[in-house]
C-alpha cells in the first residue's frame, strides 16, 4: 500500500532495498577506524599518526577519482560499476585481514578510493535516479536513506559482537574485516540480482541518453548544475554539524552525558526514517525539491537563530531538546532528498555520473574546513561565544540558500515553460 502511494513498483523498492544494503557495509571498511580503533592499532602495530595515514590516503585518493569516476560510471553499465565496485571492494577487505600489517593497509586503503568513491558513488546515485524516474526521485533516495539506517544499525551490532567476543586485538579485528568483506560481497550479489538498469523507467539504451565525452564539456559549463552544488554543498555542512547539539546540550543546558548521547543515537539513526517523509512533500505535495529546500530551509534558519538565544543552565534543558531535534528532524529529511536536485533541473541521463561526481567536489568541501573552524571557535572562544558563532553562521548559511533554491525553481520553470512553448 505505501509504495504504491509513493509511485515506486515493488521491483523498484527491492532494488532499493539491495542499493540501501551495498551503500551501508561497502563503506564500515574504510571508515573501520572510526568505531574499532583501538584494536585496529594493535592488531595492525600502527600508530596514531599511521592510522591517520590511512584515512588520508583513502580521502585523498577520493578527492582525485570523483569527477573520472563519474565519466566512467556514464560510459559503462551502471549495474556492472555496482557490481563490480562491491566485489572489488570485498576482496580487497579479505587482503587486509590476511595481512594485518601497515604497509598492506595503506595500499588497500588507497585502493579502497578506487572501489568504494571511484564510481560506486556516482553509479549508485545514478541508479537511484534511474529506480525513481521523473516523478519519484525525492522518494526513492528517501527510502534509500530510510532504510539504509535500519541496516546500518543491525550491522553495527554484528560487527560489534565480533569485535568484541575476545580480547585479542588480531583475532578480533580479523573476524570483523571478514564480516564486513563477506556483507560486501552478499550486496553485490542482491544488486546483481535486483537491479534491472535495462527494464527501467529511465532506460540508458535510449538514443539520446547515450554517453559522448562532449557531454563532460556540457556538465561543466552547465550553470545550473553549480547553483544547485551551492545549494547541496549548504544541506552538508547542515546534515554533518547538527551532530554538535549533542556537545551544545551538555556543556551549555547541563543535560546529562548519556542523556545526549541517547539523542545522538536517535539524531543518527531514527530520524532517518524520516527521509521518505522529505520525498514524499518533495514530489507529491510541491512537486520540487528546490522549492522544498527553500521553505525547509527557512524553518532551519529560524531554528538555529533560536538556538542562540536559549539562556544557559539546566532550565533551557527542555526548549533546547525540542529545538536541537527539529532542526535534526528537517536536516535528515532535506538531506535524504538532496541529489534529487539534479533529477529537478533536468541533467540528462547520459552525462548524470559526471555531474555527481563534479558536485561532489563542491558538496563535501566543508570537511575540510569547517570542522577545523568551529573546533577553533570552541578553543578560542569558550563554550558559549563559541556555539554563538557556529549557530550564527549555520542560521546565515541557511538563509542564503532560501534565496538560491527558490530563485533556482523559479529560473527552472520558466526554462522548462519556455522549452515547451519553442
Amino acid at each position: 500500500m505505501t509504495m504504491k502511494k509513493i509511485g515506486l513498483s515493488f521491483q523498484s523498492f527491492i532494488a532499493i532495498i539491495s542499493f540501501s544494503i551495498a551503500g551501508s557495509v561497502i563503506y564500515e571498511l574504510p571508515y573501520i577506524k572510526y568505531v574499532y580503533y583501538d584494536k585496529l592499532l594493535e592488531a595492525f602495530h600502527m600508530t596514531n599518526a599511521q592510522a591517520g595515514f590511512l584515512l588520508s590516503a583513502y580521502a585523498i585518493g577520493c578527492m582525485v577519482l570523483y569527477i573520472p569516476g563519474g565519466i566512467v560510471a556514464d560510459k559503462f553499465s551502471t549495474k556492472k560499476m555496482l557490481v563490480l565496485s562491491l566485489f572489488s571492494t570485498g576482496v580487497l577487505g579479505f587482503i587486509l585481514a590476511f595481512s594485518m600489517n601497515y604497509i598492506t593497509a595503506l595500499i588497500v586503503f588507497f585502493l579502497f578510493a578506487f572501489s568504494t568513491s571511484f564510481v560506486f558513488w556516482t553509479a549508485l546515485n545514478k541508479g537511484l535516479r534511474l529506480i525513481g524516474g521523473k516523478d519519484d526521485s525525492g522518494s526513492a533516495y528517501g527510502w534509500y536513506y530510510a532504510l539504509g539506517s535500519i541496516i546500518s544499525l543491525a550491522c553495527s551490532f554484528l560487527f560489534w559482537d565480533l569485535y568484541t567476543s575476545t580480547e585479542d586485538a588480531h583475532s578480533a579485528m580479523f573476524k570483523t574485516i571478514v564480516a564486513m568483506s563477506i556483507a560486501v560481497l552478499v550486496a553485490g550479489l542482491l544488486v546483481l540480482l535486483t537491479f534491472k538498469d535495462n527494464a527501467i523507467a529511465l532506460s540508458e539504451d535510449n538514443g539520446d541518453d547515450k554517453f559522448n565525452l562532449r557531454d563532460v564539456g556540457k556538465a561543466v559549463r552547465n550553470p545550473y548544475l553549480w547553483w544547485a552544488a551551492v545549494i547541496m554543498f549548504v544541506m552538508y555542512t547542515i546534515y554533518s554539524n547538527v551532530t554538535y547539539f549533542t556537545p551544545y546540550l551538555t556543556s551549555q543546558v547541563g543535560m546529562d552525558v548519556s542523556d545526549s548521547s541517547l539523542l545522538a543515537i536517535i539524531r543518527g539513526y531514527v530520524l532517518y526514517f524520516l527521509a521518505p517523509v522529505g520525498g514524499y512533500v518533495a514530489d507529491k505535495l510541491l512537486k520540487s525539491t528546490l522549492k522544498f529546500y527553500g521553505f525547509g530551509y527557512a524553518i532551519l534558519a529560524v531554528l538555529f537563530f533560536m538556538t542562540t538565544q536559549i539562556p544557559a543552565g539546566v532550565s533551557s534543558v527542555t526548549i533546547a531538546i525540542i529545538i536541537s531535534m527539529l532542526a535534526s528532524a528537517f536536516a535528515m529529511m532535506m538531506y535524504g532528498v538532496m541529489w534529487s536536485v539534479l533529477n529537478e533541473i533536468d541533467i540528462p541521463i547520459s552525462y548524470a555520473a559526471t555531474a555527481i561526481g563534479i558536485a561532489s567536489m563542491v558538496i563535501y568541501l566543508p570537511d575540510l574546513f569547517v570542522p577545523a573552524m568551529f573546533g577553533n571557535w570552541l578553543d578560542t572562544l569558550g563554550d558559549e561565544a563559541g556555539y554563538f558563532r557556529m549557530f550564527v553562521f549555520l542560521g546565515i548559511c541557511c538563509l542564503a540558500a532560501v534565496v538560491l533554491s527558490f530563485t533556482l525553481a523559479i529560473k527552472v520553470k520558466r526554462k522548462k515553460e519556455a522549452e515547451q512553448i519553442s
